[in-house]
């Protein structure tokens, strides 16, 4: 029992500290990549939308504001059967340059894109959402990457409004840390997940996607199969609101997983996702950390039933961490960051627990709700 204790415990330190160290070392011989700020190609910023009537004005008036030359810019939003005034908000923009194709019934984001990117202009394309606010470069920082042969994807940064509360606290602390993981895979072109909010691809190279899986997880499985580099591009800078209660994002982690599990048990054979440089990254960054939630579980059992200084400190340590974790349900805006990391550690773990069982047990997700609180 000790054996395994150690083993998975070793597990989650390398997921959480030791890959990053290790990426940190390998990163000292990275190749190097020809980037040229003058370089600035055909660009379509692609926006799918339902039901995004209260931001969409807002939206397309940051992506008319950008500082990319408006004749080389194609703005498109995407209605996936939006019921509410998002289509007619649109239609106020049409002789401004903005694109609207609308599809009557709703079947997901990836549904539009399967079906209106091929009639995009753009030589690259830009994926974005709704709610996710541009700085005026930020293109030009994610194309100026692609004047490299060898790029097929590049990934921006989400940076979220400061918010108080536990879980806003937790996505912002969170996604620092993630932002240096990407960072650092990104200098040997072997990002294993782009952000949903802002990254590009070639045309040339899109491949049309299962309804099922995440967009912003698939394109760089697929482009990384062609063997092209997947960069990560810190310049580029998105802004959104971060989820501000447990249940929002709870439901968006539990989502992420299933989605994520579905794409890697369909395509890890069709794209060799275990092979490689590349497939090393995606095992030590997102395999590995799905799991995480049942190793914690095992960890904890074994711990009861063994018995010295050692372990009464671990389970101890154990038992310490998780009432923190509690008290942020309680607490909420009052919480410092000592406590909303184990509150937030603890809501994406159990979230990935209840993603893991879901995709199990044969649900899949097309469709779902944006959080209220992002918007």
């Amino acid at each position: 029992m000790e054996y395994i204790f150690f083993f998975l415990l070793l597990v989650i330190v390398y997921v959480y500290i030791g890959y990053p160290i290790l990426l940190k070392i390998v990163n000292l011989k990275r190749k190097s990549i020809y980037i040229n700020d003058e370089f600035m190609p055909t660009v379509t910023l692609f926006i799918p939308a339902y039901n995004e009537e209260k931001i969409i004005k807002k939206k397309i008036r940051n992506s008319l504001a950008l500082d990319y030359p408006r004749d080389k810019l194609e703005i498109i939003v995407a209605s996936d059967g939006s019921n509410d005034n998002t289509v007619n908000v649109v239609k106020n923009y049409l002789n401004d340059g903005v694109t609207l194709f609308e599809s009557v019934k709703r079947e997901g984001k990836n549904s539009v894109i399967n079906e209106y990117l091929p009639r995009c202009n753009g030589e690259i394309i830009v994926f974005t959402d709704a709610d996710a606010f541009y700085n005026a470069d930020a293109i030009k920082k994610l194309v100026r990457n692609f004047n490299d042969k060898s790029v097929g994807c590049v990934v921006g940064i989400l940076r979220y409004i400061d918010d108080k509360t536990s879980i806003g606290k937790g996505v912002g602390l969170y996604t620092r840390y993630e932002s240096i993981i990407r960072k650092l895979e990104g200098r040997h072109g072997t990002l294993v997940v782009a952000t949903g909010a802002i990254y590009a691809i070639r045309k040339e190279l899109f491949t049309p996607l299962d309804l099922d899986v995440p967009n912003d997880f698939t394109h760089p499985i697929q482009i990384a199969a062609m063997g092209y580099k997947i960069l990560f591009e810190p310049a580029a800078i998105a802004n959104g609101k971060a989820s501000s209660t447990a249940a929002d994002e709870f439901k968006r982690r539990t989502r992420i997983v299933t989605r994520g599990l579905t794409a890697f048990v369909r395509y890890w054979r069709r794209y060799h996702m275990l092979r490689g440089v590349w497939g090393f990254c995606f095992i030590s960054h997102k395999l590995l950390r799905w799991f995480i939630p049942f190793y914690l579980l095992v960890i904890f059992l074994s711990n009861i039933f063994l018995h010295s200084p050692f372990f009464r400190f671990t389970l101890y340590f154990q038992v310490g961490f998780y009432v923190m974790a509690l008290a942020g349900i309680f607490l909420k805006r009052r919480l410092g960051r000592y406590f909303s990391v184990p509150f937030y550690f603890c809501v994406i773990n159990f979230a990935a627990f209840i993603g893991v069982l879901r995709y199990f047990r044969g649900k899949r997700q097309v469709i779902w709700e944006v959080a209220k609180t992002t918007r």
